[in-house]
């Protein structure tokens, strides 16, 4: 059955390349981007590699055994009916092993062999077909690659950096193994718009190298005193008025929530802080993870918390915490300064204080992520139902009278 599969994925994904399938015809933009970004299964509120320059990517520190996880992500802003795409990678084979490919369930098609590394090349092949009218999405992870980092030879510093990039990539008018493609009068069109950042690997600890100014948080050291006001933009106050005028949409990445402190009992870290006095905020999100300056998990709270708790860590682990605020915008504000302890060791907390301050409050569960995104259409157009299910019906029947013939 498993061949069976494979043959009929490939001969729906011919029809569809061809243009055999009647689907819907859609005006065709060409304004769709790709990139490598961390995996994250949270899409809204997912961040990117840090920026080494305008034209890459570089990661955070990686060092020889550890894992790189990376998600292609599509972006797609007039929400055009993607129904095929083809993301070819290519790497150093001696410096990272391929180790899984994982494709989105939205494209159950996958094309022979594209869903697979060639560790002798350097390549990853990816390729899927969506043929229910299309994925009609803002953004989306296509797939998921995982790499094992074998060796931790060149540097950017010396020029001789290891990349992982986009393997020929499609451009208007022109071929190539990275591709994004809808329907459009019955032909398939590449939507793609511009060349792909690569993604510099950055071998060594503390933040990567950079030629572009990014915000940083501040070292533990420079943690306010506890009781210190909050560092945030003083609100514009009106001179007729007493009143309080909120501060322009473009002045809310410039708040930055204060007097973060974090403790600790057995497995669980119970952190306090200083409210943002700005009435947009709609709640914080409390970032965490084992690395300085890179926070895997992700905690929200509501407008109203000044704290929360966070059980199940592992006793004995280093966990370094920081909060930022965001507002019915999707904003964020900056981040708090860094907070760090270890787990179940309340020697290590910043600065020891009283639980009950917490309220002991439970999780806080997450809500869904939502952008309003527009739904993709759904069901195949009648025409290239009953051509799919009549050519499933004829292979299968073939299928059966080859297995009888062999028994």
């Amino acid at each position: 059955m498993r061949i069976l599969y494979r043959f009929l994925a490939s001969a729906v994904l011919i029809l569809l390349g061809t243009g055999a399938l009647p689907l819907v015809a859609t005006a065709a933009t060409p304004d769709v981007t790709i990139r490598l970004r961390p995996h994250c299964t949270e899409v809204a509120y997912c961040r990117d590699f840090p920026l080494y320059d305008q034209e890459n990517f570089i990661t955070r520190g990686l060092k020889a055994g550890d894992t790189l996880d990376l998600d292609i992500v599509l972006a797609n802003p007039s929400q055009q009916p993607i129904q095929s795409v083809q993301s070819f990678l290519e790497y150093d084979p001696t410096i990272l092993k391929g180790v899984e490919v994982r494709i989105a369930e939205e494209f159950p098609l996958v094309a022979p062999g594209e869903q697979a590394f060639d560790q002798e090349l350097g390549r990853v092949k990816i390729g899927a077909s969506n043929v229910s009218g299309g994925l009609r999405k803002s953004e989306f992870p296509f797939a998921r690659v995982t790499f094992q980092v074998l060796s931790t030879k060149g540097s950017v510093s010396t020029g001789d950096a290891v990349k992982v990039r986009f393997h020929e990539f499609s451009l208007l008018g022109s071929e190539g193994r990275t591709k994004a493609l809808m329907v459009e009068d019955g032909r398939t069109v590449n939507v793609l718009k511009t060349r792909p950042r690569d993604l510099y690997l950055f071998f060594g600890t503390g933040e990567p190298p950079t030629n572009i100014l990014q915000p940083t948080i501040p070292p533990i050291s420079s943690q306010p005193p506890i009781g210190q006001p909050p560092v945030v933009v003083p609100p514009i106050q009106s001179s007729s008025s007493s009143r309080t005028i909120p501060l322009p949409d473009d002045g809310f990445s410039q708040l930055q929530p204060s007097v973060l402190r974090v403790t600790t009992k057995d497995d669980a870290a119970y952190l306090l802080w200083t409210k943002v006095p700005d009435p947009r905020v709609m709640g914080y999100n409390v970032y965490y993870g084992t690395v300085s300056g890179h926070y895997i998990q992700r905690r929200t709270v509501d407008a109203a918390s000044e704290g929360v708790t966070i059980r199940g860590l592992p006793p004995g682990k280093r966990y370094y915490f920081a909060i930022a605020a965001f507002s019915a915008a999707e904003q964020e504000s900056q981040f708090s300064y860094e907070v760090s302890l270890v787990i179940g060791d309340p020697a290590s907390s910043t600065a020891p204080f009283d639980l009950s301050a917490t309220n002991e409050p439970p999780p806080t569960q997450e809500p869904p992520p939502s952008n309003g995104k527009v739904p993709g259409q759904s069901g195949l157009p009648l025409q290239a139902l009953a051509l799919a299910l009549a050519l499933a019906l004829a292979l299968a029947l073939f299928w059966k009278r080859f297995s009888l013939r062999r028994a």
